[in-house]
């Protein structure tokens, strides 16, 4: 399952995609959540307002997401991941001096663009493209960032946060990325990675295989929208969980400080599950594990919206970092495995903004019906269902389209 040789031959390449992703951190939810209460209560929002402002600006980050991913395909990605780390830190800088609803809009759109959006997508991209017989592999431990991130900032910040204030602890991070992340992954992207094909012919026999899908020629595939109905589904729902964390643990009499203690349970078994699905990605192939990775999150859920007892959030965060991780690998290996390499970029930054959007539907939404009287526990208790519908439907689509065979 370990490919030691591998990881020493890769480490450089290897290395700057956990530190894109963990730097990725403070433009996602979970970390952003942590603050929000504060936020809230500075600039007058309501659970409603915040989420509105929210879904705005990370939509905004989706459209844009469509044309700045497509450069990843273009440019040399030492140098655009330097970029977007310091776009990424600067946004971290801003938050310091955000004082109304549109300053905090923008402030929001950048770290979300930046965060979420172009570090995630050059780190998954780059490893899609460069590898292929140990993509799982690559793509897994690239991803370890995002958990790392997960499983220490809730806690570094709300430390942060009593000592120095929320306005500084976005400064450290800033900091933090702009003065070691940045330069750090510039430096290990200086040379050209030990690509995992041995031989040329190797590599010629691969290429050949796959049809290199345009994204024109995807967005005509009736496959890819029925493929995201799935996709789209931990984005979202992970999302909008973490971000009416505070709200959940309010309206169960849980402690507010159970969301950071819990979250690095989250991060364990997403750390477990990514380095078993990049193993399993390369053993059986991504579109084979299509109707199964989403059962783990569907249950999670599904206990969370009838539980009472705290137990219950341990157990959330335990199958949602399951599915998770199971995602992480095999999203990213899917569209190489079924559109090709060559255009991969630009696919990917298009299923990117349909992620990046679906995580800003589910804020407003879920706040918007939280305000007009719609509990979270039936709305999430709702969100299982489905999954589990779409896991059947993945299932039968798996046995009746050749190209998941």
């Amino acid at each position: 399952m370990l490919n030691f040789d591998f990881y020493k031959k890769n480490i450089n390449f290897l290395s700057a995609g956990f530190f894109l992703t963990f730097a990725a951190s403070i433009g996602q939810t979970f970390y952003i959540a942590i603050f929000a209460n504060d936020i809230k209560d500075e600039i007058g929002l309501t659970h409603g307002s915040f989420g509105g402002l929210y879904t705005i600006a990370t939509l905004m980050s989706a459209f844009v997401m469509l044309w700045l991913g497509k450069t990843v395909d273009i440019f040399k990605t030492q140098y655009l991941a330097f970029i977007a780390l310091i776009c990424l830190a600067l946004a971290s800088f801003f938050v310091t001096v955000a004082a109304s609803f549109y300053t905090l809009l923008i402030t929001i759109f950048l770290l979300r663009l930046f965060g979420q959006g172009m570090s995630t997508h050059i780190a998954t991209t780059f490893m899609a493209k460069t590898y292929s017989k140990t993509r799982g592999k690559a793509i897994s431990v690239s991803v370890l960032g995002r958990a790392a991130g997960e499983m220490f900032m809730p806690a570094i910040a709300i430390i942060l946060i009593t000592t120095v204030g929320w306005r500084v602890t976005w400064t450290i991070s800033g900091a933090v990325i702009l003065f070691i992340i940045a330069p750090l992954c510039f430096y290990l992207l200086r040379t050209i990675p030990s690509i995992d094909l041995e031989n040329k012919s190797d590599k010629q026999e691969f290429i050949d295989v796959v049809k290199h899908y345009n994204r024109l020629e995807v967005a005509k595939d009736k496959l890819f929208y029925i493929l995201m109905l799935g996709i789209l589904v931990p984005p979202f729902i992970t999302t909008g969980i973490f971000f009416h964390s505070i709200h959940i643990l309010e309206i169960k009499n849980w402690p507010i400080e159970t969301y950071a203690y819990t979250m690095p349970l989250f991060s364990l078994f997403l750390i477990i599950s990514v380095l078993f699905s990049g193993w399993a990605v390369d053993r059986w192939s991504a579109v084979k594990l299509l109707p199964l990775y989403l059962i783990p999150l569907a249950t999670g859920v599904l206990i969370l919206s009838i539980g009472n007892n705290i137990v219950t959030i341990y157990f959330f965060m335990a199958f949602a970092g399951i599915t998770t991780g199971l995602a992480t690998a095999i999203t990213g290996a899917l569209w190489a495995e079924l559109y090709g390499i060559k255009y991969l970029g630009s696919i990917k930054s298009m299923v990117m903004a349909y992620v990046v959007a679906s995580t800003a539907i589910a804020p407003g939404i879920i706040g918007f019906l939280i305000d007009f009287g719609i509990s979270i526990e039936s709305q999430i208790f709702i969100f299982s269902i489905y999954i589990y519908i779409i896991s059947i439907i993945f299932l039968i689509v798996r046995k009746s389209d050749k190209r998941l065979q």
